[in-house]
């Protein structure tokens, strides 16, 4: 048991067999490719036909000194001596499980909820399966998809009530797209201790290549465990150099920033993007994300504008953004406005990894589930937060990301670290698209800010060009007013040098 590496765990279903393909190739080839579990589950098989099947299986699994389960029947894994078996809530009570088949086989038992997750591991789970994570085909459920927060809910009780070491995967709708933010948002207590992997059917069974399909997986899976490293604790000097270096880099690199952002902005974000140096596309056709994905170097998404089209465009931005591992900046614009809007978003946030969570304190409060701050429109009211810091950490470690919180002070944090920027200028607040310039320069540095795996420093220098950019536009002569401003603005921004970051950047850390 000390051995048993869930990491990649197939379960099986032959009726996605792609043509051509018989089940023992499928999960030879799947195996070739990392996985490193075997459930076959054959629900409609008959008890002979399900021997012979496991039979052919298990040669397969044992040349390649991987795990087999049968799913749900005891009596056939006794017949060909399995690893063990996988039951569900309905299936054979766990102790009788256990008195039939010995201390020394494998017993995983799929939960749904914190109950049953408990009733498991004090029944003496050697795994649990804590599903559904998404909407899926492949299994009757009798809960709805829980998505990555609730599986996370589920697996810190796991770990609250277990007194010996407990593993466990997630299951359902988890594939190639989403399964680095599946694992990255599942992990419980602040991210420290994350799941031990994923459960996977049609990613795996219903591919024409199953091998390759796995190798994706297990990418996707390096790619989690990368950013569960992304957030050490940072000292306010070491902050400020790996800032200066960001805001060197991206003036040699380029990168292309796509958006997808609300008809108000989108030449101002255009504009700021390539002041800042870098080089804007603004694209929000789903049917063109896919081979856009392979040369974008950042994603900014603004759900100013919330058409059908618009949103659809998102989702498959997002979707294949996550797949290239490059980072999304979400502005969750006017969230709280509209139970509508919030759903959006919510979704967003469900089904898509975001490296930055970019809002005023009203969308960030509401992220939040706080009240102090509230939307009227795109405007944040109220009184303010008695502890803004603390609503920021609060949707960081939900969230798994970076969060920034504009206001008259800027709050950015990761959830561990905590830093406030006291540039910027009241002139900001008096033209359209101010804000979403912020969400802009973000995206724009957080490629150079991942090459050296420091969002939150690329979030600080966003924030800190962008209202640097403010003070120097406001004291021109020039500047009359918000529309004389704004042209000063976008130069200022590409006027910004080196130096002038570095000596003029004010960052406080809380």
């Amino acid at each position: 048991m000390k051995q048993l590496d869930l990491s990649l765990y197939l379960v099986t279903d032959s009726g996605m067999l792609p043509p051509g393909k018989t089940l023992p190739q499928v999960v030879d080839e799947a195996i070739q490719g990392g996985v490193t579990v075997v459930q076959l589950r054959e629900k409609s098989a008959d008890t002979g036909n399900f021997i012979a099947t496991a039979r052919l299986v298990q040669a397969v699994t044992r040349r390649a000194n991987v795990p087999l389960l049968i799913n749900d029947r005891l009596d056939v894994a006794l017949a060909i001596d399995a690893d063990g078996v996988h039951i569900g809530q309905d299936d054979i009570p766990l102790e009788e499980a256990r008195s039939l088949l010995g201390p020394d086989k494998i017993i995983g038992v799929s939960v749904q909820t914190r109950k049953e997750a408990e009733d498991a591991v004090a029944g003496g789970a050697d795994y649990l399966g804590i599903g559904t994570c998404y909407s899926t085909t492949t299994k009757q459920v009798k809960e709805g998809p829980q998505g990555p927060a609730g599986i996370r809910d589920v697996w810190e009780r796991a770990l609250e009530a277990s007194s010996h070491t407990i593993r466990a995967v997630t299951i359902g709708g988890i594939n190639q797209f989403n399964a680095a933010h599946v694992m990255n948002y599942s992990a419980a207590f602040d991210g420290k201790v994350p799941l031990n992997g994923i459960a996977v059917v049609s990613a795996i069974m219903a591919s024409p290549t199953p091998r390759l399909a796995a190798q994706e997986l297990k990418r996707q899976l390096s790619t989690s465990s990368s950013l569960l490293e992304l957030r050490p604790h940072r000292q306010l000097e070491q902050v400020k150099q790996l800032a200066t270096e960001i805001f060197a880099k991206l003036r040699s690199t380029t990168p292309l920033v796509q958006h997808i952002t609300n008809m108000v902005v989108i030449n101002d974000c255009a504009n700021a993007c390539l002041a800042l140096g870098g080089s804007p596309v603004m694209s929000s056709e789903s049917e063109e994300q896919a081979d856009l994905s392979a040369a974008v170097s950042s994603l900014v998404v603004n759900t100013g504008t919330l058409t059908s089209a618009q949103i659809e465009g998102m989702r498959s931005a997002m979707k294949h953004a996550n797949l290239h591992n490059t980072p999304i900046t979400l502005d969750p614009v006017a969230v709280g406005a509209t139970g509508y809007r919030s759903q959006i978003v919510s979704q967003l946030l469900c089904d898509f990894r975001v490296s930055v969570i970019k809002g005023n304190a009203g969308e960030i409060g509401k992220l939040a589930g706080s009240k102090e701050v509230q939307m009227r429109g795109v405007d944040a009211v109220g009184s303010g937060f008695a502890c803004p810091e603390k609503i920021a950490q609060q949707v960081a470690l939900r969230h798994r990301c970076v969060v920034v919180m504009t206001g008259a002070e800027d709050y950015v944090s990761d959830g561990i670290n905590t830093f406030v920027v006291q540039n910027g200028h009241k002139m900001q607040g008096q033209i359209t698209g101010s804000g979403c310039m912020v969400g802009t320069a973000i995206g724009t540095f957080m490629h150079a800010a991942l090459a050296c795996k420091a969002p939150l420093v690329g979030a600080l220098v966003g924030i800190v060009a962008i209202n640097l950019a403010a003070e120097h536009a406001a004291r021109r002569p020039d500047v009359r007013g918000p529309g004389t401003f704004r042209a000063a603005f976008i130069d200022e921004m590409h006027n910004l040098t080196l130096e002038q970051f570095q000596a003029e950047m004010k960052i406080k850390q809380l």
